[in-house]
């Protein structure tokens, strides 16, 4: 299936410039309805499960791992298999790849299916991301609540995003050693959403 971006002339919001830069862009993917359908139908999704101080969780979302042969990655020691790139997710890294300035060879998908779905407090600084990465966020379906704190500077309050349907943010420069970010839990009743996280894997 093809498929075609209108993403030129978009208007970028600066939402972070300490220790790091986060840059928004809302409506980024015209067509975003119809991009969920098709990644909410071909993504192959699995529940994964992780181990913390001896005791096993389900992970509370969805999730896949697509990419270059050999970018195999790891995260708070969840091994995630390599799923051969679709079209429809080519086209998309191309696309983010064109605004962020930075080639990606692997994609984090995950499926948050209501507002108990969640991502903890974490910072993207797994070693085989290197120093100062480049993380890419593409967001599809229900609007959720994207926050960010500082590590060491207390005095900095948390800052507070939502993330709205079609959009595309950036995390870059320090901002991984300097701050943590979560997706948070919400009471409210929600429909699902699909986050894309554009990665490199050295």
């Amino acid at each position: 299936m093809s498929h075609m971006f209108d993403f030129l002339e978009k208007k970028q919001d600066f939402l972070l410039d300490h220790d790091g830069q986060v840059i928004y862009y809302p409506n980024l993917i015209e067509n975003s309805k119809q991009v969920y359908e098709e990644l909410f139908q071909s993504i192959e999704w699995e529940e994964k499960e992780i181990t913390l101080y001896g005791k096993t969780h389900k992970v509370p979302r969805l999730s896949a791992w697509y990419g270059d042969q050999g970018s195999d990655y790891t995260y708070s020691g969840v091994k995630m298999k390599v799923n051969t790139w679709s079209e429809l997710l080519l086209q998309l890294k191309q696309t983010v790849e064109t605004h962020a300035n930075c080639q990606f060879n692997g994609v984090l998908c995950n499926l948050y299916r209501n507002g108990s779905d969640y991502a903890a407090w974490h910072s993207d600084d797994e070693p085989e991301l290197g120093k100062n990465p480049v993380i890419a966020s593409l967001s599809f379906g229900e609007t959720r609540s994207f926050h960010l704190r500082h590590k060491t500077n207390k005095g900095i309050e948390t800052y507070k995003f939502n993330l709205e349907d079609g959009s595309l943010i950036l995390m870059k420069g320090a901002l991984q050693h300097h701050w943590k970010h979560q997706l948070a839990k919400t009471a409210k009743k929600v429909e699902p959403r699909i986050n894309l996280t554009f990665r490199k894997i050295i």
